[in-house]
């Protein structure tokens, strides 16, 4: 019953939103259940509802938190704390017999806690520029390393690392267009931007894929 469901849901997500849900990927590198696939589900409220059953202001308001959280910028720890707790109620009415995943009631119960005791604002807390390095590495190691020696592999590999790091060569570097939306209304109450017009932040799409995954 379970498996004859989970494939209908998957079917109708391919058909209706061309995603594929929970799908292993070629090579053995996880599944298709990654931040890209979360940000589509997201931003289709109606959609993953009719799909899932899941009642659609809880698929919105979860959808609001991710942007809060994952935006970079200061989020306002009261406001923050009265929504993430109505999202809480919210989901125990709804769904009393589900028990809250250990992820979700890290933030909508002690959210706040991490918010206001964090040195940095905790959406530039995310793994983005350690796996966007990942890549750096792989080519480095590819085409600018001595194979002669794992020692000198490594060494050069690390000197790459230190040279493409350094603030100067870095300020020169040509920064590439990224592609970004605006936060929707309602996460815009959730943070502080300071001396920039709400209309006018972003939030960026292009996060490591495994954005929406790394609060586990």
């Amino acid at each position: 019953m379970l498996k004859k469901k989970k494939k209908e849901i998957q079917t109708k997500f391919r058909q209706e939103l061309g995603l594929l849900i929970d799908q292993p990927r070629p090579g053995g590198s996880g599944t298709t259940n990654d931040g890209n696939t979360a940000r589509r589900f997201f931003s289709n409220p109606d959609v993953s509802s009719s799909i899932t059953g899941v009642d659609k202001n809880i698929i919105v308001r979860f959808k609001v938190i991710l942007e809060v959280i994952s935006s970079g910028e200061k989020i306002k720890g009261v406001e923050f704390n009265n929504y993430a707790f109505e999202t809480a109620q919210l989901f125990i009415s709804k769904y009393p017999w589900f028990y809250l995943p250990a992820s979700v009631h890290k933030i909508l119960i002690h959210g706040t806690q991490i918010v206001e005791n964090a040195i940095l604002p905790i959406g530039l807390l995310s793994e983005e520029a350690q796996e966007a390095r990942n890549k750096d590495m792989k080519r480095f190691r590819e085409n600018n390393t001595r194979k002669i020696s794992r020692k000198h592999t490594m060494e050069d590999l690390f000197n790459n690392l230190l040279i493409s790091s350094d603030p100067l060569i870095s300020s020169r570097r040509k920064i590439s267009n990224k592609k970004s939306t605006t936060l929707c209304d309602e996460a815009k109450l959730l943070v502080c931007i300071v001396g920039e017009n709400k209309e006018d932040f972003y939030i960026n799409e292009e996060n490591s894929e495994d954005e929406f995954m790394e609060y586990e």
